[in-house]
Parts: C-alpha cells; structure tokens; sequence
C-alpha cells in the first residue's frame, strides 16, 4: 500500500485546494463539498469491488489510499476554518472575547506547517479527530457519533444482523468490507478512544492525547531551564543554560482480543455496553500501566533502544526521592515531592499512587491520642488518583510501591494515537470454533512520551506496612 503523505508546505495546501479559498480565507462550505466527494469517490471503488465479489485491485487501492489522504488533508483544513468561523461569532457576541479565548487542548506544529491539536483531560479526541463528542456539539467534520455505540457495532458484526447496528450503518460509521464482514470508520474509532480515555487514570491526571500523523513524530524535550538576571548599566547578561532534549514517538500496535460466547450474544441483553466497557478498560489499563513501567514487556529482540518508552519509574530526568523500603508515617515525602517540582518552576496539582499507599496514607494517626492525621492544606490540595497500574513489586523484597506527584499538562505527558484502532471478528481464530464461541479482536497503534520530566517527581521504595 503506498505511504500517505501531505503536502511539505501550507502554499502547497493552498495552491492545491485554491478553489476552496475566498479572500478572506478558507471556504468552510467548499472544503466540506470538496472532502464529501472525496469520500464519496473512495466508496465507490468499495461498492464497485463489493459488486464484483473481489477485493480492491492495485491500482483501485492506490487510488483508495490516495483519496483517504486528501479527505484527511481536508480534515485539518476544516476544522482550522471551522475554529476560524467560531472566533468570528464570538468577537460577534462579545467583541474582544475571540482574541482572548483559547484553543482547548495544546496545539503542536510539525515540520511541515499543520497545527496539531491534543485532547486534554475532559475533552474529547473524538472532537479533535474532527467528529463529534458525547454531548452531541458539533466540533468538526464527521458524523454525529453521540448516540452511536462501538460495542453495538460489534454485536452486529458478530451476528451479521444489521438491524442491530442499524444507527451505526445510517451514521455511515460502520461499513462492509469488500473482502466480506465489516470495517469500523475512524469516527467511531475516535469515540473508542474517547471510552477508553475516560477509564485511564493516566488522562485524568492531565496528560494529553494527540493524533500522530507519521510513522515518528518528534517533539522536544525541556531537560533544564533557564534562568533570568537583571543586567547593570553596560554590563554583560549573565549567561544561562537551556537544556533541550528530544524524544521521538514511534507508534506500536496496542489492543485486546476478547473471547465472546453464542450464550452471551443471543441471551445477554447488555452484551453491546459490556463488551464496549471490557475493550475500552483493557487499552486503559495498558496504557496506565505502560507510564509507569514502559513499552518494553514482551518486545523480546525487538526491542530498539530509543525506540520504546522506558517509563516514569526509569526516566532520568524525573525528579526522585527514595522511602528505602520504609512504609509512610507521615505527609513529608509528598511535600517534599511537590518541592522538587516547584524548584524546576513547577506547580504540582495532582497524585497518583496504588490502592496500599492510599490506605496506608489513610490510616496514619497521631501516637497519642490515636486519632487519624489530616494531610496539611498543600497535600490535601493534590488530586487524588488511585489504579493498581502502580506496581507494589518493586524491590528486592518485590514489596515496594512508588507514587507519582507533579503536574502531568505543564510537564506535556503525552499519549499519541497513530491510527485509528480497528475491530475485527472471527469465528475460526484459536479454539472460537470448537468452543461454540467467537474472538474480537481491536488494535490500533499509540505510543507515549514525557515532554518535560522536571514537572514530574517519583516517589520510590514505599515499603508495605508491617
């Protein structure tokens, strides 16, 4: 399949869809006209191929795959001239608001010139991607997905019944293979991913989800920062040292397979949100688990170095204290944590720990009166996140814990979705067809990255309570 790739510049975007500009800019009406016939042309060539019983010939998935490429082009553009229309209402209703209000999310620009948006916590990827989010607010190009239901989707793919998906058939965001079956559109994709962010604790402490759009993508990394001084009259500046790293997101398929029953597809009335729930909690999980202890379990010889995120508890760079296999008596070591941070001009506002280091932190009381101990103010400040992703295996003893204090937007921990994760069912695969069963499997390729480790401290060898 030949490789998808965008125009070097933005004067190569322009000149190419010069019909879908104006004067004043880009024409959001023709850049939706000219992305639905794109569209529309690709669906041909499937329903053609689907009409023959073959597959897409060479040539017919050459030009596929090139169409594909420029409705994504078009994508960024839209949603770029969409941004553009809603700045211009809001000067409309409160002049001066457009100009200070910001973009949600954090934008990035790569090499070639295109702005790339991420999801931070309580938004929606599937708003970034270019749909729509749960609350139905339209946000960019794509179909309405609010009421539209992944493990519905699967639940028809399963049974062939297409009554079951019927909302998703009409959304247009599931569709037939050529090949036979069916294929899950980007659109619902996004809202996967969507499910599966609002599950990952790793998310709800800040860090941003971002669509990759190569095979690496790379960003810079903040190692060291530098300090201002006053200057005296015709005096020298003093001089400062800025430390720049980088760090390269190379994307590694990421997914699940899930054995399904014939008992739980023709009886189980709450298979579809089941089955929607179990996937999305299985990519969470990973993916929580993947920050603190990396990418490299299970890559074997495979594993390049450079290229697989190492995770927080091997990043250099991350601030670090160490409890020596002690258990917590006291508050201290996360104030001294959020020191760490707020010396590389941090401000912590959240942590993390396993589910043994929040009750042990629980359960201190005062040695004379007996009564619980409160956290001070600054401790009690933090959000809180507990998940058992936080390894208490550590050690020598393999009892050790560690908690993770720091402000995961400003230290940009980042989660990057490269394609969109693809839904597939078998009734042969492994024992399915012995066991009267069926196995789905959903993939997709991610990959994680820590921007600025300083706004990060780690608190390590957190021993059991005795």
């Amino acid at each position: 399949m030949p490789k998808r790739t965008l125009p070097a510049t933005r004067e190569a975007l322009e000149t190419k869809y010069a019909t879908c500009r104006n004067s004043s800019g880009w024409n959001h009406r023709a850049l939706l006209h000219k992305r639905h016939s794109f569209q529309t042309e690709a669906r041909s060539l499937l329903d053609a191929a689907t009409a023959r019983g073959q597959q897409l010939t060479d040539k017919e998935t050459e030009a596929f795959d090139r169409l594909m490429a420029d409705r994504d082009e078009l994508d960024g553009l839209i949603l770029e001239s969409g941004d553009e229309i809603e700045r211009a209402r809001e000067e409309v209703d409160d002049p001066g608001r457009g100009r200070r209000a910001a973009a949600p999310g954090v934008c990035f620009t790569t090499a070639d010139g295109r702005t790339v948006r991420g999801a931070g916590r309580g938004e929606s990827f599937a708003r970034i991607a270019g749909g729509r989010g749960r609350g139905g607010e339209r946000n960019g190009p794509g179909p309405d997905t609010s009421d539209l239901s992944l493990g519905r989707a699967v639940m028809g793919m399963i049974t062939g019944d297409r009554d079951v998906m019927e909302r998703e058939l009409r959304a247009q965001v599931v569709g037939q293979d050529p090949a036979g079956g069916y294929f899950v559109t980007p659109a619902l994709s996004a809202l996967f991913v969507d499910q599966a962010r609002a599950r990952s604790v790793l998310v709800e402490a800040g860090a941003v989800t971002i669509p990759l759009g190569s095979a690496e993508t790379r960003i810079l990394r903040v190692t060291q920062s530098p300090t201002a001084a006053w200057k005296s009259e015709l005096g020298a500046l003093a001089n400062t040292d800025i430390r720049f790293g980088s760090v390269t997101l190379f994307p590694k398929v990421l997914g699940c397979v899930v054995d399904i029953s014939e008992e739980l597809v023709e009886d189980g009335a709450n298979a579809p949100q089941q089955i929607e729930a179990v996937m999305a909690q299985a990519v969470a999980d990973q993916l929580d688990r993947s920050f603190f202890r990396g990418m490299t379990s299970g890559t074997g010889g495979n594993d390049v170095v450079g290229r697989y995120f190492t995770g927080v508890l091997d990043d250099p760079d991350v601030n670090t204290l160490d409890m020596a296999g002690a258990p917590p008596t006291d508050y201290d070591e996360l104030i001294d944590a959020m020191q760490l941070v707020e010396d590389n001009n941090g401000m912590a506002d959240v942590r993390i720990e396993s589910p043994r280091t929040a009750a042990q932190l629980a359960k201190l009381k005062s040695a004379t009166e007996g009564l619980y101990i409160s956290p001070p103010p600054s401790v009690a400040a933090l959000r809180h996140l507990k998940t058992t992703q936080v390894p208490t295996t550590l050690g020598a003893g393999n009892d050790e814990s560690v908690s993770v204090v720091g402000n995961f937007a400003d230290a940009f921990v980042i989660i990057g979705i490269r394609s969109a994760f693809r839904v597939e069912v078998s009734r042969e695969a492994g024992d399915a067809w012995e066991n009267l069963g069926r196995k789905v499997r959903i993939w997709g390729r991610a990959d994680m990255a820590i921007g600025r480790p300083s706004h990060l401290a780690l608190i390590q060898a957190i021993g059991p309570t005795p």
